[in-house]
């Protein structure tokens, strides 16, 4: 743990200099649509440039693009942007390659029913956890999360569940892609990942306490059909008020593990598609 408690601060190099692979106006342009966010009205090019940075001339070229593409739908009376279905395609084709999701689903629909809970299944993308699989139980105050939410990966139990996943190699190369710039929270977060990668060694799973959201718990655990495969976050959560603390650890916590392992031996041919 030494060694990133004395991390120096992230430097964030171009993407698109000369001695990258990447090429700019594609890059440009999944920035502009990961612009859009949930519950976001249509959006204007000023409001897509303030949000990544790029030139609203470079803007307006890449949405029109879009718009032909059929990505984006324009609106002349707002001089706004949507995105349309279209984008849900490249969605589907991923979540449609993880057999996990049909594996665990009838187990985390039974115990999120079971104790009014929300059951989540995550993926990482860069220093956040996406859900892939959600199912919720029955609770008075609705569960915010759905398929395509994102949690930090540095502040969550999914991402402290994935993170305790991950073999030595792995984790440090993880680690050191994550790391945040604030010097003050790093050396927080590190001690709180370590616990949790401990606590999983010792006991199968790893438990956070509003770390994420205040006033909500949650168990994490590490999920994957087979070691050297992927390996994902499947958590259990619920309001602090219907979940206490040792229902976490002697009821959630033992129940989520059997469930998470209860999947590694099978194929993914043996998977119910649906």
């Amino acid at each position: 743990m030494e060694y990133y408690l004395h991390m120096a601060r992230p430097r964030h190099p171009s993407i698109t200099g000369d001695q990258s692979p990447v090429i700019a106006p594609l890059a440009r342009g999944f920035d502009v649509l990961r612009a859009f966010q949930s519950g976001d009205p249509p959006l204007r090019n000023q409001d897509i440039a303030r949000r990544t940075g790029i030139p609203p001339s470079s803007v307006s070229r890449i949405t029109g693009s879009l718009v032909a593409l059929g990505y984006l739908v324009h609106d002349a009376n707002m001089q706004a942007y949507s995105l349309t279905p279209a984008v849900l395609s490249f969605g589907q084709a991923f979540l449609g390659g993880i057999p996990l999701r049909y594996q665990l689903r009838p187990g985390m629909r039974d115990l999120a029913d079971r104790y009014a809970a929300s059951v989540a299944l995550g993926a990482r993308s860069g220093r956040e956890m996406i859900y892939v699989e959600c199912s919720k139980g029955q609770s008075p105050v609705p569960f915010r999360f759905d398929v395509g939410s994102a949690m930090p990966i540095m502040r969550s139990a999914m991402g402290w569940g994935y993170l305790a996943g991950l073999d030595e190699a792995t984790f440090i190369r993880t680690m050191d892609q994550i790391r945040i710039a604030d010097q003050e929270l790093w050396p927080k977060l590190v001690r709180k990942i370590e616990q949790a990668r401990e606590d999983v060694r010792t006991r199968g799973f790893c438990v956070s306490i509003g770390a994420f959201e205040s006033g909500v718990h949650t168990v994490g655990v590490p999920a994957f059909t087979r070691p050297g495969e992927g390996v994902y976050g499947l958590i259990c959560g619920a309001p602090a008020y219907s979940l206490s603390e040792e229902q976490l650890v002697t009821e959630i916590g033992p129940r989520l593990v059997w469930l998470a392992r209860s999947v590694r031996q099978q194929e993914p041919s043996e998977a119910a598609v649906g």
